[in-house]
């Protein structure tokens, strides 16, 4: 694999935020099979002889680099053919999507015979792409990672032609040639979205700050449609068979005119207008998923790109940046246009849905809606959130995986996963908090929760021959653990730099960034979460065959469930504590599910007075039992039921799907399409972003089919 093609940039040093363009052509026979290889750092798209190949490169690290393969036959002519790639360097070093590596390209074209026709070299044609405005580095939001701009009036025809300003690349140094193939599917490039227009009307700038906050804070008036054009109708829709041209104009003081349109659900991909100008123009795009300030609130974080755009009818897209959203806004700087088309093409991963007929409407419902929050949380590899994040957790994931198992019989996608939060350990021995990413930063319970959802990976799929492949990264994940356990039982806090001992987003639960401060302390919900790997890794060592360490982790486990009893169990109010001191005072509904689960995790039966703890469980701390209770959020749901269901799974059935009902219905009663980050939606503690559509919020359908509800 790529024998004679090598990794090449242009012929100057890389910067950050870097849109490079490269040609070459080759000599084909429209008789044979071709296939293109290509990988790149960090994202790519390809054209063959004119036409839009593909997208997409998958997300990975520099010690695991991974190419695509691609079937591009039809796209081949006979004789001469010109093959053509922008491909965006990121470079960056403080995002939750991307690790930072070498920019780079390399890509062949071979035969049926294997013959290579087409190969990146020094030959190889590059320069800077002259559209983009390069070297921002200017950020969406410090997870998501860079957004872009971009000037159409200098775009050139390089993809059919040549094109001045191209000379040979360099070839470049320090980038592995040890490449694995897509461990998933390439995604899907949708058509477009039928979308309605919601809100337009003139609009005048109030500041000169930027396109995000430019928009957020803009003196707009609404008009409606046939006030901008006499023969719109009120609501019209893009990309029906029944929509006319808009012919918008405006005689008032203003810088243009601005339209907000609605997908009608949360969806991902990649926006698009199609328009006619008289005049060039500047447009800023914003996105998002409510409507708060009567438009996408784009300056919480900076929800925005731009582009400059060129006199006469155009088709504006860029097929880099994904954007997760069900609200696209375009203030357009003219006084007229027509549009033709405003909104989004999907960027789905090809899964096949389930159809859950149980007889209840609400909980069918339910299911459709937590199947399309999975779909839009699920790209190159799961995803908390398609709006501000796009970052793939330990805890966020496994929900994800519980429910995929069911909802789509996925297996390969949950094990790409896993595999490349093997690459994530960090230097102190803990998984990294996202994957890929260069941030240093770590949960340590996360690392217990990577332990957790890889025995549940086994349990439903039954592949230990992927668990002895990454068992050597299990066990050295477990030692780091092991190194902070003490005499007492129990496993100590973990210091030092960009260690975050977080556990939801509930007061008391958000954990303390420790610093370099040295100051030993022992908290129980993660201890609890240390009881439950202890037991996965003591699962993963049965299924594998190694019954001396299995002994091993669940004679550790016993030590931790005694050292748990003995620190945090309080006699006086028949609960745990989270931690010794101020905490003495609250309890947290979290703390005391997690502890009842470490402790009957293997089917024992608790040995002491649970009646306070099953009811503050169950009622989410509303039957708070005379004290002071910190409820839990939707995203550790999970442990709440699994501690009822594990306890009496007949007694406590019931309270699962009665609670699930309520909450759920009052999201669906909210205009969800996809299920929100927390009870709350927008306006949730997160702050003025809060997400509706996050991943680990689609548990529903793993409970729906553990309890096999009735029709």
């Amino acid at each position: 694999m790529f024998e004679k093609a090598r990794w090449i940039w242009r012929n100057e040093a890389a910067q950050a935020d870097e849109h490079v363009d490269f040609v070459d052509h080759f000599e084909a026979d429209k008789a044979k099979k071709y296939t293109l290889r290509i990988s790149s750092d960090s994202n790519y798209n390809v054209y063959i002889n004119g036409r839009f190949v593909s997208f997409g490169q998958y997300a990975d690290y520099p010690d695991y680099k991974v190419y695509d393969s691609i079937d591009v036959t039809d796209y081949i002519l006979n004789g001469n053919n010109r093959i053509a790639f922008t491909v965006w360097y990121y470079g960056i070093t403080d995002s939750s999507t991307y690790h930072i590596g070498e920019a780079g390209l390399i890509f062949e074209i071979t035969d049926d015979d294997g013959n290579a026709v087409c190969f990146s070299s020094e030959k190889t044609l590059s320069r800077l792409s002259p559209d983009y405005l390069q070297h921002k580095k200017e950020v969406i939001t410090g997870q998501l990672g860079l957004t872009f701009h971009r000037d159409y009036r200098k775009k050139d025809d390089f993809i059919n032609k040549d094109e001045p300003g191209f000379d040979n690349s360099s070839i470049v140094k320090g980038i592995t040639y040890e490449l694995f193939p897509r461990p998933v599917k390439k995604l899907l490039l949708g058509e477009r979205i039928k979308s309605v227009m919601k809100f337009q009307g003139p609009f005048s700038y109030t500041c000169d700050r930027g396109s995000a906050p430019d928009m957020q804070h803009a003196a707009i008036a609404f008009y409606f449609t046939t006030m901008l054009d006499g023969n719109s109708p009120f609501f019209p829709v893009f990309g029906s068979e029944q929509f006319k041209p808009l012919n918008f104009k405006t005689n008032d003081d203003c810088d243009g005119i601005f339209i907000l349109v609605d997908l009608k659900s949360e969806n991902s991909g990649f926006a698009e207008l199609e328009i006619e100008l008289k005049e060039d123009c500047h447009i800023d795009v914003g996105w998002g998923e409510h409507l708060g300030d009567g438009r996408c609130r784009t300056s919480v974080a900076n929800f925005a790109f731009s582009f400059e755009a060129k006199k006469g009818r155009n088709i504006y897209t860029d097929r880099f940046r994904r954007i997760g959203c069900r609200y696209i806004q375009f203030f357009i700087k003219s006084k007229e246009v027509t549009i033709y088309y405003a909104g989004l093409r999907p960027t789905d991963y090809p899964i096949k849905m389930k159809k859950y007929e149980s007889g209840n409407i609400l909980r069918d419902t339910i299911y459709e809606v937590c199947e399309n929050t999975l779909k839009q949380c699920m790209h190159e590899h799961y995803e908390d959130c398609p709006w501000r994040e796009q970052a793939l957790y330990t805890l966020d994931s496994r929900n994800q995986m519980l429910c995929g198992y069911y909802a789509f019989g996925e297996k390969e996608f949950p094990k790409a996963c896993l595999r490349l939060m093997t690459h994530g350990v960090m230097d102190n021995g803990l998984i990294s908090l996202v994957f890929p990413s260069s941030m240093d930063l770590t949960i340590p319970s996360y690392t217990c929760a990577y332990i957790l959802q890889f025995a549940e990976y086994i349990k439903y799929t039954d592949d230990t021959e992927f668990a002895e492949e990454c068992f050597p990264v299990l066990s050295g994940l477990m030692h780091t653990l092991e190194n902070n356990l003490d005499p007492n039982g129990l496993i100590h806090n973990f210091t030092g730099k960009n260690i975050w001992n977080f556990y939801e987003w509930a007061p008391t639960m958000m954990g303390s960034f420790d610093g370099e401060k040295d100051v030993k302390y022992y908290e129980a919900p993660f201890n609890a979460f240390y009881a439950i790997a202890l037991s996965s890794m003591k699962y993963i060592c049965v299924k594998t065959g190694r019954k001396q360490e299995a002994r091993k982790y669940e004679d550790i486990r016993e030590k931790v469930l005694k050292g748990i009893m003995k620190e945090f169990w309080s006699e006086d109010s028949k609960l745990f504590m989270t931690k010794r001191g101020d905490d003495e005072k609250h309890f947290s509904v979290l703390t005391n599910a997690m502890c009842l689960l470490a402790l009957i995790y293997e089917g024992e039966k608790a040995d002491f007075d649970t009646s306070k703890v099953l009811r503050i469980i169950a009622s989410n701390g509303e039957d708070n039992c005379g004290e002071n209770v910190i409820p839990s959020t939707l995203s550790m749901i999970s442990f709440r039921y699994d501690a009822l269901l594990k306890t009496d799974q007949e007694k406590y059935k019931s309270v699962v799907l009665n609670e699930i009902d309520r909450d759920y219905l009052k999201m669906l009663r909210g205009g969800a399409t996809t299920f929100w980050e927390t009870i709350l939606g927008e306006n949730d503690l997160i702050g003025l972003c809060g997400s509706l559509c996050h991943g680990w919020s689609a548990l529903p359908i793993y409970y729906y089919e553990l309890l096999n509800t009735p029709s």
